[in-house]
């Protein structure tokens, strides 16, 4: 699903693009006036760039490492007597 990011300049015209991020965080844009579109999946080296370019929309977050998953709580350890009714 995608989502708007922010706004850029379109490289080929000049022209003001909404960018748009999805759920891995590849940026993307498609031109209305001279049907450029391209995309910056997150790691290639052009991606940096980007997100330099991009002018952000109100109250959207920059992309950043995901938070840590909360560790896994141990499991109980049974003793011989809790098999006892």
């Amino acid at each position: 699903m995608h989502k708007k990011f922010g706004y850029m300049k379109c490289p080929d015209c000049g022209e003001r693009v909404v960018v748009k991020i999805n759920e891995r965080e590849t940026l993307s844009y498609t031109c209305d006036e001279c049907d450029g579109s391209a995309y910056s999946k997150k790691g290639e080296g052009r991606y940096p760039k980007w997100l330099e370019k991009i002018e952000r929309a109100p109250g959207v977050p920059a992309p950043g490492p995901k938070p840590a998953p909360a560790p896994a709580t141990p499991a109980k350890k049974r003793g011989m007597l809790d098999d006892v009714i």
